[in-house]
Formats: structure tokens, C-alpha cells, sequence
């Protein structure tokens, strides 16, 4: 399954996150802390464990710890319509 961040997604950094938008929707979604970088890793198509294993390295931590706290997020993210994952 690849995931990749919708290119009609609006968006813009913060000092604290990253503040998302999909088109038509009136609510935003802020990622903050660690969620910057998972939406930088999300500008080019990932498998999930690929993701983790970026998460991994940037934030010198455990991939399998980030996949059991990551999975609930991109979730969310597919399901607010900000994300997309596919099979391939």
C-alpha cells in the first residue's frame, strides 16, 4: 500500500506543525510536533513501513514503535481526505 499526501490539499507550515486543509472542507488539521515531518515524508509515495522506517531515522527511534503510534494517524489523515493510500 503506498500513501501520499492529496496534491489539492492545502497546507502551510507553522512553528508549531503543519496546518492542512482539503479543498471544501471547513475544518483544519493541524500535525504538530513529529506530524511536520511525517507530511514532509508524505510528498513523495511511501509504503507504510517505508514511512516508519524515514520516521525511524529522523527521530532516532524504534520503527515499530512509530508503526504502532503512526497507523491510527494515517488512518485519520485517509479518512479526512488529506491523505491517500493505494494499492501498488
Amino acid at each position: 500500500m503506498a500513501t501520499l499526501r492529496r496534491a489539492d490539499v492545502l497546507w502551510r507550515a507553522t512553528l508549531d506543525g503543519v496546518l492542512i486543509r482539503p479543498l471544501g472542507a471547513d475544518e483544519l488539521t493541524m500535525l504538530a510536533g513529529t506530524g511536520r515531518t511525517l507530511w514532509a515524508v508524505l510528498d513523495e509515495p511511501a509504503t507504510f513501513d517505508e514511512v516508519c522506517e524515514r520516521l525511524a531515522v529522523d527521530h532516532d527511534a524504534d520503527a515499530a514503535s512509530i508503526a504502532i503510534d503512526l497507523r491510527p494517524v494515517i488512518d485519520d489523515l485517509v479518512e479526512r481526505g488529506v491523505v491517500e493510500s493505494s494499492d501498488g
